[in-house]
């Protein structure tokens, strides 16, 4: 009987195949189109689409400068000159540039397109969505979320789930002391700097990022920018594709602008996505909203109830499970009616009773039967899952919902109850692709200086985590391609 045969890692690219991958990702161009040209003046040296792969290139050099120097040599203008006359024979009509100028691009260029344009909120906004329309259509590419793909609203499948995460970027430089002021007479809050003697000034005299804020995680307070960015991923290595990214505006609000994202990308992917995975910032009110406004499955962790002396006398170190109250559930039997406590422990549905001393007890998690899905008049979703109560006069199917109630503004029970919940083999199958959002997390911050962001501002910064993901989907995209050909492209060109 013969082994089967390992497949192999992917190689790690050269620099002049990184920059091949780049100019031959359509996605680059698709955005481009959305970058205008300038009324008057003189006509641009190079195509808009050079002028984006320059803010691509600088992620993967790790500064802008360099990109020039780097793209000055006739050789590595060369190569984006053979790579751009290649792709244009395998593009759409409506896509195909024109070649490259004589010059190479400098970074002078790009600062200005990206002062002018990319930072520009209504077109950053058309760069945003139309990445998300591009990163869908290359996810199902391979082979991801695919509205006839597998899995159900029951038991998700990892191909048609989408997760996401949330990281704080820090800036090179610490942000000067200061304090806010509110003006008696007009109302207005404006931000007073102050010396090393605490006494106001009128303006620091050192750079620094005025768009950085205090943000609290596990670690501890971290003061930056806070970006959220989408992924899906396949089983094998180098598939995963970044969907969506944005900014948060402001500490306390990541898993709504986490929401906001998730809308987007369900509105380009509709039923090829079935679940969504995502941390602890997920509470009560985005479980909700989520479900309700897109009909996915949330898979994530019930927060920790706290902790008093009892409990840590109880459960030691171990975590305090979260009690939420569901109802009793009542059935008819040879005997009479019998009733069936149930209450949500850490998410999950369960049967709960009392012991001999009269605290209560859980009986046992009760097994997941259905998940149906309907959609009201007003365009929103709800679910209703069934659930199978075991009894000695004969089981029977419990229907529970697991949305707010209503008068409910704190949605108590769409912060208790999930539908997939800790402990589940689904939960562990799902849940698991999460933590392949801090590797992205990682990969972003090791393609600035020092792993520090220039004091660029939140627009500008947004701009630069935007090519990021560009260059991370076009490197998925020509990995893909070497798979499939381990010759060049060039190569395979000739």
């Amino acid at each position: 009987m013969s082994r089967p045969r390992a497949v192999p890692a992917p190689r790690r690219l050269s620099t002049a195949e990184q920059i091949e991958a780049v100019f031959s990702a359509p996605a680059l161009y698709e955005l481009a189109q959305l970058i205008p040209r300038p009324p008057v003046g003189r006509p641009p040296a190079n195509p808009a689409y050079v002028v984006l792969a320059y803010g691509v290139l600088a992620r993967l050099y790790r500064s802008g400068i360099r990109v020039q120097t780097e793209l000055s040599h006739p050789a590595t203008w060369g190569l984006v000159h053979d790579t751009v006359a290649r792709i244009k024979r395998q593009l759409p009509d409506e896509l195909v540039p024109r070649l490259p100028g004589d010059r190479p691009a400098t970074f002078e260029a790009f600062r200005n397109a990206r002062d002018r344009y990319l930072t520009d909120p209504d077109i950053r906004a058309k760069l945003q969505a139309r990445f998300i329309d591009a990163a869908v259509r290359q996810a199902r590419s391979f082979g991801l979320l695919r509205p006839d793909g597998p899995g159900s609203l029951c038991h998700p499948d990892r191909s048609r789930t989408i997760y996401g995460d949330g990281t704080v970027v820090r800036p090179m430089y610490r942000p000067p002391a200061a304090r806010r002021e509110t003006d008696p007479e007009t109302g207005e809050t404006r931000v007073v700097y102050l010396d090393p003697a605490g006494e106001p000034i009128e303006a620091p005299g050192r750079r620094f990022d005025p768009d950085v804020a205090e943000y609290h995680g596990h670690a501890g307070p971290v003061f930056g920018q806070n970006f959220v960015a989408l992924y899906a991923r396949g089983d094998g290595p180098q598939q995963r594709v970044v969907l969506a990214i944005d900014r948060v505006p402001r500490p306390g609000l990541e898993a709504d602008t986490a929401v906001e994202l998730i809308k987007q990308v369900h509105a380009a992917a509709e039923s090829g996505i079935q679940a969504v995975a995502y941390d602890g910032a997920f509470v009560g009110p985005q479980v909700d909203e989520v479900m309700t406004h897109t009909g996915l499955i949330v898979v994530n962790k019930v927060p920790a109830a706290p902790r008093s002396a009892a409990d840590k006398a109880r459960a030691g170190e171990g975590k305090v499970p979260r009690w939420y109250p569901l109802g009793v559930w009542e059935h008819d039997t040879p005997g009479g009616s019998c009733g069936h406590t149930v209450a949500a422990i850490n998410g999950a549905v369960s049967e709960v009773g009392l012991d001999e001393s009269g605290a209560p007890v859980v009986l046992g998690r009760l097994n997941r039967l259905q998940v149906k899905r309907s959609r009201r008049s007003t365009g929103r979703y709800h679910f209703n899952v069934a659930y199978r109560v075991p009894c000695p006069a004969g089981e029977f199917t419990a229907w529970i919902t697991p949305h707010a109630e209503p008068g409910d503004p704190d949605h108590r029970r769409a912060g208790h109850v999930r539908v997939i919940a800790e402990g589940e083999p689904d939960f562990a199958r799902l849940y698991g692709l999460r933590n392949d959002a801090e590797s992205w997390n990682s990969m972003l911050k090791r393609s600035l200086l020092v792993d520090r962001a220039a004091s660029l501002g939140g627009a500008r910064q947004l701009v630069d985590v935007l090519c990021f993901a560009l260059l991370h989907n076009a490197m998925t995209a020509y990995q893909a391609a070497l798979a499939a050909d381990p010759r060049p492209a060039l190569k395979r060109a000739a």
